[in-house]
Order: structure tokens, then C-alpha cells, then sequence
């Protein structure tokens, strides 16, 4: 189902729906790839502010909920439309007893997507690409999959260093992704930037889906700490990762 935050689009699936749906997908080609993009809270603030990624995220063809407090917020939205001031007010107060509870529904992050569709991939015969990381991240983590997943097909590159300087190298990256044509493309470029790098190029490209999907090579690697289960549970994600990626490339940057 989809639903709006801030009046960007964010579609309601629990896991095993998006993973159906994504299935579907992938069993029946189409002429044009798809594109996901993971969602989180940050995403509907930055599209505010920047109408080429507002556009980007609407053009998508599933965006997922990346976090609890895009649940939260769809839900209370909803909740408190047309309330009165203490209406909404006390309707804040519910959704925040429902996060602590953990009851707000469930999340789809680009993490979680990202290990169930590899794992899925292996059984199913998809072929993978992974894009960016920077430096060998890309290629380490294509290691760490095939450990994992032997029968996994699966090719990486880790583009350009600066995205968007590099003609030559993306022009490149371009050929060797269609030439290997992956069932699923993951672009770890940095948010935002990878989104409008799918979008950009999605016409060009001969895959199933793109999805970006940001520092996910490097929590998939280990390297970075994985937020407490009560600050996932919380919504607050986004500010263990903040705290420990500040000041590295991986951080939030448009």
C-alpha cells in the first residue's frame, strides 16, 4: 500500500511482500528496469529541499521503509488527520508508546534486502553486481558472498571515486554491468547520490532491479557496529550511524 510522509511516497510492506513482490518482478522481465530505493527518515527531509531527488524517489518503483520512524510517521499521518490539537497530540503520545513496544510494524532496510536477496539469489540463479564501497569494499564483500553463497553468481566494480567526475570510468562501469546484465544491481554510492545515479542511468542499463543501498557493503563486512536492538526499535538508526560515521564518506552526503 502506498502512503505519503511529508508528501514523498513510502509503500507499506512487511517483508515477506516485498520480497513476493520483488520475486514477481524477476520471474517476468520486462523491457525497462526497475528501481528501489530504501527509505529512511532523513530521505523525506533532504527530498524537501531538493527537487531533483524528490523527483528521483517518486519516479521509483518501490520505495521501502528504512527505519521505525517512517512507520511512525505514515501511521500517525493518518491517525491524526483532521484531530484537533490535543487529538494529535495524544495520538503522538500512543505511536511513541507503540515504538517502544515495538509494535509500529516492520521495517524493510536496505541491509535486510540486501542479505535476504543475495541468500535468495544463490537459490534462484540471479546474478548479482555489486557497484561502489570505494576502494576494495566491493570487491571484499563479492568475497564474503561467495564464502557464504559458493553458487552465487555474482560481478563487482567500485566506480568512481568521486561520483559524477569520472566520464570515463562511468562509461565503463556502464558497459561492464550490461555485458554481465545482473538480475539485481546494488549501488553503494553514498544516499542521494546513488539515487540519482540509478535514475539517471537506469535507461541505459540492462538489469532486473538497481537499488541503492549506501554502507551496506561495510555493515555486511563487519565494519561497521550494528546499532542496539533499542535504538533500532526506537528509530534512532540513523543517529548510531551518524555517530560512528562521522567524519568518513560513508556519512549522509547529498
Amino acid at each position: 500500500m502506498r502512503s505519503e510522509v511529508l508528501g514523498i511516497p513510502v509503500d507499506i510492506l512487511n517483508r515477506w511482500e516485498t520480497m513476493e513482490r520483488l520475486d514477481d518482478w524477476l520471474k517476468v522481465p520486462i523491457s525497462r528496469p526497475r528501481m528501489i530505493v530504501t527509505a529512511y527518515s532523513e530521505f523525506f527531509v533532504y527530498a524537501q529541499n531538493d527537487p531533483e531527488f524528490s523527483r528521483v524517489i517518486k519516479k521509483a518503483d518501490l520505495i521501502t521503509p528504512d527505519g521505525v520512524s517512517v512507520l511512525a510517521a505514515v501511521k500517525y499521518m493518518k491517525a491524526a488527520k483532521q484531530k484537533t490539537l490535543l487529538g494529535k497530540i495524544a495520538e503522538g503520545i500512543k505511536i511513541g508508546g507503540e515504538i517502544l513496544a515495538g509494535r509500529v510494524g516492520e521495517t524493510v532496510t536496505g541491509v535486510w534486502l540486501f542479505s535476504e536477496l543475495t541468500k535468495v539469489a544463490e537459490k534462484k540463479g540471479w546474478k548479482i553486481f555489486l557497484l561502489g564501497g570505494w576502494g576494495d569494499v566491493s570487491a571484499r564483500t563479492a568475497e564474503m558472498l561467495l564464502k557464504r553463497f559458493p553458487r552465487l553468481r555474482v560481478e563487482y566494480d567500485s566506480g568512481e571515486a568521486r561520483v559524477g567526475t569520472d566520464k570515463a570510468t562511468d562509461g565503463r562501469v556502464v558497459k561492464k554491468i550490461n555485458a554481465f546484465k545482473p538480475d539485481i544491481l546494488f549501488v553503494a554510492y553514498n544516499p542521494v547520490k546513488q539515487e540519482k545515479w540509478i535514475a539517471s542511468h537506469l535507461s541505459q542499463l540492462k538489469v532486473g532491479v538497481a537499488v541503492g543501498v549506501g554502507g551496506t557493503f561495510n555493515e555486511y563486512l563487519g565494519e561497521f557496529k550494528k546499532a542496539p536492538e533499542w535504538m533500532e526499535r526506537m528509530g534512532l538508526k540513523w543517529l548510531w550511524r551518524g555517530w560512528n560515521l562521522a567524519g568518513s564518506e560513508e556519512f549522509f552526503v547529498g
